[in-house]
């Protein structure tokens, strides 16, 4: 059953129960929100929505179980262990309820995405720059995004060596240094080939293979879904979301803006002895 919640003040979904019970495990939805699917006769606390009660239910008894046991004497408790030991092989009730519960993931603000995003992008960019400048290769429109051979030069390199880093380590360098990693909604790490998958849906949707008349539109069409959403469609699609480990600081942020300000200095020093090439490309192109 589809259900629509309102966060931030603005309504979002419709998504079904079985998406928006994995957000509320993952913390990506507040469990105070007002919510509603259909038969129900007013916006309600989404505890209160009938296809969810059920699992509230059952949070709230293991939290409660929990809590009890946690209060529990000390005697009382060796008494137990002592009357019950654990047999090996067996799982105690406590770490088999915690497992259960999983891990609240705290999932950053849309800029500090974008900027980790930006990070990696540009990092990317003076790679393949000083790569074919170290080879001498002389300039050709060919290189240039938007062209049919940058989908093989340019595009297909950063999905796979994304893909490498989020697969092995959990982040980029780019989303590393804002203290931000990539997980499933179970806070799991993900596997290469979802990785992968995630990084090709970013190329094609998130950065429009860097045609420039596609990757202002893609960015923006992206902007535009996590401000309303809270999260991309290829987060939605995969079951994926990005997660911030430790607290923001301003010191982050400042050293990513740094990182990304030396990444275009480097590219344009880079690009000097082409831009008479570039220019006269941009013109003969310009001209037809």
């Amino acid at each position: 059953m589809d259900i629509y919640w309102i966060q931030d003040h603005e309504k979002k979904g419709p998504l079904p129960e079985v998406e928006v019970i994995s957000m509320l495990e993952a913390g990506l939805i507040p469990e105070n929100v007002r919510a509603w699917h259909a038969g129900c006769a007013e916006w309600v606390r989404i505890h209160d929505l009938p296809v969810l009660k059920e699992m509230f239910a059952i949070r709230k008894e293991k939290e409660e179980r929990r809590k009890a046991e946690e209060e529990a004497p000390e005697d009382e408790a060796a008494e137990l262990s002592v009357a019950d030991p654990v047999e090996a092989g067996t799982v105690p009730e406590e770490a088999e309820t915690a497992e259960d519960e999983g891990v609240v993931l705290v999932v950053p603000y849309p800029y500090v995405r974008f900027l980790g995003r930006m990070a990696d992008v540009l990092m990317h960019m003076t790679l393949y720059l000083a790569v074919l400048r170290i080879l001498g290769v002389a300039f050709t429109p060919d290189f240039l995004p938007g062209s049919y051979e940058a989908l093989l030069y340019l595009c297909l390199p950063m999905v796979l060596i994304e893909a490498a880093f989020v697969g092995t380590l959990g982040t980029t360098p780019g989303k590393a240094m804002l203290g931000v990693s990539v997980r499933d909604y179970q806070g799991n790490r993900l596997s290469f080939s979802t990785a992968f998958r995630r990084s090709l849906f970013v190329m094609v949707l998130g950065l429009g293979c860097f045609a420039p008349s596609l990757m202002a539109l893609a960015l923006f069409f992206s902007w535009w879904w996590v401000r309303r959403f809270g999260f991309t469609p290829w987060d939605r699609k995969l079951g994926t979301t990005d997660v911030l480990n430790e607290s923001l600081t301003l010191r982050k942020v400042v050293m990513t803006l740094v990182l990304i300000i030396l990444c275009l200095q480097i590219m344009y020093v880079l690009l000097i002895p082409w831009l008479p090439e570039i220019e006269a490309s941009m013109a003969a192109s310009g001209q037809m």
